[in-house]
């Protein structure tokens, strides 16, 4: 057992590289006590990492819980955002009367969605549920929450960006088990689910391929009149662990990523990622530094 540990963490070694640009801990510390330390989210287990090398080890010391074998993985750059769609979100202002009237306006931009989006589509999806999974990866307000089975790709959408000050990112895990998922025959029902389910979409887009798409589907509760965030469900919280990445290591994994090719070139396999891909990788962000090299302007 000696003999596999150390081999595995020969192995771990190889995997991260030196730092190519920005890294190695350059951006200054803000010296604000762990944010994890101070709010708890119920029974949500909470750990946080200090280089790739630990979360690696977390990752792979886990076991899934289905028939599956899957978990999954949800990067966010806020680690107390809570785990609510783009519809539901306060910051998504959308035009209604009152709160009531949420799911008649999420229906009436989806169908507007559907009828202005088809000269743009490669591939037509065969139902609603595959409507659902091209609009939110577009950026519709929809009821779906991404997440990914690829943990690397969950860390790069929680840090590629600079930190918002004083905030960690996170990563959410979710361990399901198989009533979780929703049934192949129901994908038709989205909108009518009454509990938090998982959706496994047809892989119709470049996107949904290379960053292994899975979405939760949040119902609308008529009581409360909103979506129902997944960290105030009891029982998937039960099954759910947050990591932290605190701000001053975001430079340090991006670097890593990026030399273990996870970057906006693969997240995002078109013209826009090849684009966001140059422009990152020949200026700075506010928490990176690169000595060899004038910045211009």
């Amino acid at each position: 057992m000696k003999n596999i540990s150390l081999t595995r963490n020969r192995l771990l070694k190889r995997c991260i590289p030196e730092m190519r640009r920005g890294g190695r801990g350059r951006a200054q510390s803000n010296q604000v006590k762990s944010e994890l330390e101070k709010k708890s989210n119920g029974s949500v287990k909470n750990e946080i990492v200090k280089d790739l090398r630990e979360y690696i080890e977390k990752i792979t010391s886990l076991k899934s819980n289905n028939n599956q074998d899957l978990i999954l993985f949800r990067g966010q750059r806020e680690f107390d955002k809570p785990l609510i769609p783009k519809i539901g979100r306060r910051e998504t202002k959308l035009k209604g009367k009152e709160q009531l009237e949420l799911p008649e306006v999420e229906q009436r931009i989806f169908e507007l969605f559907k009828r202005l989006s088809l000269p743009f589509i490669e591939t037509k999806p065969e139902n609603n549920s595959e409507w659902l999974a091209i609009a939110q990866h577009h950026g519709l307000p929809t009821r779906l929450l991404d997440w990914t089975s690829n943990a690397l790709a969950a860390l790069w959408f929680a840090v590629h960006k600079e930190a918002t000050p004083n905030k960690s990112a996170a990563v959410w895990i979710l361990n399901p088990v198989d009533t979780d998922f929703i049934q192949p025959a129901a994908t038709e029902k989205l909108f009518d689910v009454e509990s938090i389910k998982i959706y496994r979409p047809r892989h119709i887009t470049k996107r949904l391929i290379v960053q292994s798409g899975y979405f939760t589907v949040h119902p609308f509760n008529q009581t409360t009149l909103r979506f129902r965030p997944l960290n105030e469900d009891k029982e998937l919280a039960k099954r759910m662990v947050r990591i932290q990445i605190e701000p001053e290591k975001f430079s340090d994994f991006r670097d890593q990523l990026e030399r273990l090719g996870v970057s906006d070139l693969t997240m995002f396999p078109d013209l826009d990622g090849v684009c966001r891909y140059i422009g990152w990788n020949n200026s700075l962000m506010d928490d990176e530094s690169d000595p060899p090299n004038k910045v211009l302007n």
